[in-house]
C-alpha cells in the first residue's frame, strides 16, 4: 500500500515533468485549440493555475475547521460538472487574459505552493474534511485530485499537438481512485449530466482491464446515476475497455462512437442504449 509520502513524491514528480513539458512548448502552441471545447492551450494552463490556488485555499480553511463554501461557491455536495461548466470556462479565460505573459510563471508558483501545502500536511490534518462544491473530502485526497487534474489536462494539450498522446500511466491509479469516489470533482456522480427521468433505468456495466482493473455497474435513471458493485445481476449494456479508455469516456474526451470505431471498446447488449450513454457524460 502506498504511504502518504509515496503519494506526495508521485505528485511532485508528475508536477515537475508537466512543468518541464509546458516550458518546452513553442510559442505558437499556446494559441492552439485544446481538447477542451472552446479552450486554447493557454486557457487550459490558466485553469490549472486556478485549480491549484483554490485547492490550497480549501485545504488551509479545512484544517482550521472551516467547511463553509467560499463566497460565490455552491454548498458542498451541490456542485457538478454541469453546474460548474460555464463558471469554470469563464474564470479560466478571464485568468488567462489577466495573467498575459506571466501565465507560465503564475503556473509555476501556484503549482509549487499547492505541493508545499500538501507535503506539509501533518498526520492529524490529513483526514480533516475540506470543502469542495461536490462534497467534503479529506485534505490528503487533494493529492489524487491534483494528479487527476494534471493528467487529464496534460492530455487535453498533448492530444492536439502530437500523435498518440496518452494519459499519464503513472497517474491512472489516482484518477481511478477519484472516478470511483463519491461526489468529489472528477467522480462518476460529478461527471453525470442529468436529463429527463426515464420510464425505466438503464443499467450499464463496465469491465475495465489493466493497468488499473475496475468493475462497476452504473444505473442511469435519467435524472440521476447510482453506482453498484458489478455482480451477476442482468444489465442492459456491458462495456469492455482498458483503463485509459474508461477515463477518457467518463470525462468525455473520447466519444463512444470513436472508441467503437477504433476497437477501444467492445459492447455487449442493446446498441441503442449503449450509444445513449454519451448524453449523460459530457465532460468534467
Amino acid at each position: 500500500m502506498e504511504t502518504f509520502a509515496d503519494r506526495v513524491t508521485l505528485l511532485q514528480a508528475e508536477s515537475a515533468r508537466i512543468k518541464q513539458y509546458l516550458h518546452s512548448l513553442p510559442p505558437d502552441a499556446w494559441d492552439r485549440p485544446s481538447a477542451c471545447t472552446q479552450w486554447q492551450v493557454r486557457d487550459v494552463v490558466a485553469h490549472l493555475v486556478g485549480v491549484a490556488e483554490v485547492y490550497a485555499n480549501f485545504i488551509a480553511r479545512g484544517i482550521q475547521g472551516d467547511h463553509a463554501p467560499p463566497p460565490g461557491w455552491l454548498p458542498a455536495g451541490r456542485g457538478s460538472a454541469m453546474a460548474g461548466a460555464a463558471r469554470t470556462a469563464q474564470h479560466s479565460i478571464a485568468a488567462r487574459e489577466r495573467l498575459g505573459e506571466q501565465l507560465l510563471a503564475a503556473y509555476d508558483a501556484a503549482d509549487a505552493q499547492l505541493n508545499r501545502v500538501l507535503a506539509g500536511l501533518r498526520p492529524q490534518d490529513r483526514a480533516q474534511p475540506c470543502y469542495l462544491s461536490g462534497g467534503l473530502v479529506p485534505a490528503q485526497h487533494f493529492i489524487e485530485l491534483r494528479l487527476k487534474e494534471l493528467a487529464i489536462h496534460e492530455w487535453d494539450i498533448r492530444s492536439r499537438l502530437e500523435p498518440n498522446a496518452q494519459v499519464s500511466p503513472t497517474s491512472l491509479p489516482a484518477i481511478m481512485t477519484t472516478i470511483a469516489g463519491s461526489m468529489a470533482s472528477g467522480s462518476i456522480p460529478w461527471a453525470f449530466w442529468p436529463g429527463p427521468r426515464l420510464s425505466a433505468p438503464v443499467r450499464y456495466r463496465f469491465v475495465v482491464t489493466g493497468p488499473v482493473p475496475y468493475r462497476t455497474t452504473l444505473v442511469v435513471a435519467g435524472d440521476r446515476v447510482d453506482i453498484e458493485e458489478a455482480g451477476d445481476a442482468a444489465v442492459d449494456v456491458t462495456f469492455h475497455c482498458e483503463t485509459e479508455t474508461f477515463v477518457l469516456l467518463i470525462s468525455a474526451r473520447l466519444t463512444l462512437e470513436r472508441a467503437l470505431d477504433t476497437g477501444r471498446v467492445i459492447v455487449e447488449g442493446d446498441r441503442r442504449l449503449a450509444m445513449a450513454f454519451s448524453q449523460w457524460f459530457k465532460g468534467v
